[in-house]
């Protein structure tokens, strides 16, 4: 079964850590935290030019294919809609050390209630941390 991966950097209060670049004054450096080799195991990137159905139904098939959506302010509402319709397997959340304050926040109401299991768990010098969620429980 394929397998789709969502790959998001966050600020502290859930804001968008790419939107910082330039306001915290130092460099995270998130390519010595692992995050290259993430988007080098994905076969694809997902973007909003996906279908979220077709994406379904690809998961479905007896492959060990891994569909990566990285998020961004601009397709924020593309992966929340991922997670609305139920069709993501992982969530990698990487947490920065840092509070935008004024940020825009990634995840959109009207979520529905999903029960995730930490399978993974990682600091890096740097004070950014790696959490891997894999889908446990779908709530009706």
């Amino acid at each position: 079964m394929g397998k789709v991966q969502i790959l998001a950097v966050l600020t502290m209060d859930g804001c968008h850590a790419s939107e910082l670049c330039g306001k915290s004054g130092k460099d995270i450096c998130l390519d010595r935290c692992g995050i290259n080799e993430i988007r080098e195991k994905a076969l694809y990137h997902i973007t909003p030019d996906y279908s979220i159905s077709m994406l379904d139904e690809w998961r479905k098939d007896c492959t060990e294919i891994c569909y990566l959506a990285e998020t961004t302010p601009d397709n924020a509402d593309y992966i929340n809609g991922l997670l609305r319709m139920r069709v993501v397997d992982e969530f990698i959340l990487y947490t920065v050390p840092f509070i935008s304050g004024t940020g825009r926040h990634f995840f959109k109401s009207a979520l529905p209630e999903t029960r995730w299991t930490l399978t993974s768990q990682k600091s890096y010098p740097n004070g950014v941390s790696r959490n891997i969620y894999t889908l446990t429980e779908v709530m009706r």
